[in-house]
C-alpha cells in the first residue's frame, strides 16, 4: 500500500443562496480518520464534496500530499483520492464485477476473479458477479460502492454517510471491514456520519458542523464528556439540563457534570435514584412515568424532569 496522503483546506468559502459554508482552516493527517457530524443541512456533505475536488469553492483551496505542508492542489479525479457519494456513483447497467473493478488497474483475469469473489463474499453480495448493479437493493448498492472504493487502494477515502442504507447486521460487518482495512492500509479517511455513535466507534476525531461552520472538534470521549454546544450535548441521547443556579447543591459539582454558559448538564448514566433522592433532600417525592421505551427512568420533582438510565 502506498503512503497515505494528508488532506488540507485553507480559507474555504462557498455560498449557495442564503447558505454560507466557511472553513478557514482544516486538515487530516496521513492515516487519520475524521468524522464530520452535524444536523441535516449543516454543510457536512458540501464540505466533503469540496474536499473531494468535485465542487469548486468561491474562495480557498484544498491540498493533498504526503505531508501536512504539501502544495499539490486537489483537482477532481485525483488518483489517490476516492469519494463514495450518497447516490453510490455506480454504473447501474454494468455488472457487479465490472463496477467492483472500476478502479483496479494492472490485474490479470484470474486475479481479478479472486478479488471480486472475495469482496462479494465479504460484503454479503451473493455470488453472481454478472448481475447488473441496478438489480441490487439500496443497501447492497451502498456496500458495492464501498467495496469498489477499497479495491481502488485509495490514499484518501471520502465516505458520505456510508451506513445510511444498511441494516444493523450489515452495518456492523461493514464497520468491522472498514476498521480492519484502515488498520492495514493506514489510509486517511474522512466520513460524513449520520449517527454520532458510528463516528465514535471508528473516528480518531469528530468535527461538529453547524450552519456551515465547524463549531467544535475533538475525540469522541471529549465531545461526550465536555461538549461545547447544545446539539452535541444531546447527540448521545437524553440529558439532564437545568439552569445552573437551580441545581441542587449536592449535584452542582458532580464530577461528570458539564456546563455551557449558565446551563448545567448531567448525563442519565451518571445519575442514580439514590443519588437523586439524597440531592433533593428529605421529603422529596419522585413522580415516575414511562417515556421512550425501557432504557430510561423518568422522574419529576421540584418542577424539573429528571432522566436516569435504567
Amino acid at each position: 500500500m502506498a503512503h497515505p496522503y494528508a488532506l488540507r483546506a485553507d480559507g474555504l468559502s462557498l455560498a449557495r443562496g442564503a447558505f454560507l459554508l466557511s472553513v478557514p482552516q482544516w486538515s487530516a493527517t496521513p492515516g487519520e480518520i475524521v468524522a464530520l457530524y452535524g444536523p441535516s443541512g449543516s454543510g457536512k456533505s458540501t464540505l466533503l464534496s469540496l474536499l473531494a475536488g468535485q465542487v469548486f469553492a468561491d474562495e480557498g483551496d484544498v491540498w493533498v500530499g504526503r505531508s501536512a505542508h504539501a502544495r499539490d492542489r486537489l483537482i477532481a479525479g485525483h488518483p489517490g483520492v476516492v469519494w463514495v457519494k450518497q447516490d453510490f456513483g455506480l454504473s447501474p447497467y454494468r455488472s457487479v464485477r465490472d463496477n467492483l473493478l472500476d478502479l483496479v488497474l494492472g490485474k490479470l483475469d484470474d486475479e481479478e476473479d479472486r478479488l471480486v469473489r472475495r469482496m462479494m463474499r465479504t460484503l454479503g453480495l451473493g455470488m453472481d458477479p454478472s448481475r447488473p448493479a441496478h438489480s441490487l437493493s439500496g443497501g447492497e448498492q451502498q456496500r458495492l460502492s464501498i467495496g469498489r472504493a477499497l479495491l481502488g487502494r485509495p490514499r484518501v477515502l471520502l465516505l458520505d454517510e456510508p451506513f445510511s442504507h444498511v441494516d444493523g447486521y450489515h452495518k456492523e460487518r461493514l464497520l468491522q471491514l472498514l476498521s480492519a482495512w484502515q488498520r492495514k492500509t493506514r489510509c486517511t479517511v474522512v466520513l460524513v456520519a449520520h449517527d454520532v455513535r458510528d463516528a465514535a466507534r471508528w473516528a480518531h476525531r469528530i468535527d461538529v458542523v453547524h450552519e456551515g461552520r465547524i463549531v467544535e472538534s475533538g475525540s469522541a470521549e471529549q465531545l461526550y464528556s465536555t461538549p461545547r454546544t447544545k446539539p452535541m450535548a444531546y447527540a448521545w441521547g437524553p440529558v439532564n439540563e437545568l439552569p445552573a443556579a437551580r441545581v441542587p447543591a449536592a449535584l452542582r459539582d458532580h464530577p461528570k457534570s458539564f456546563r455551557q454558559g449558565r446551563r448545567w448538564f448531567l448525563r442519565p448514566e451518571h445519575l442514580t435514584v439514590e443519588v437523586l433522592e439524597r440531592a433533593l433532600g428529605p421529603g422529596a417525592e419522585l413522580g415516575r412515568w414511562t417515556e421512550g421505551g425501557a432504557d430510561w427512568l423518568h422522574f419529576a420533582c421540584g418542577g424539573f424532569r429528571w432522566v436516569l438510565r435504567c
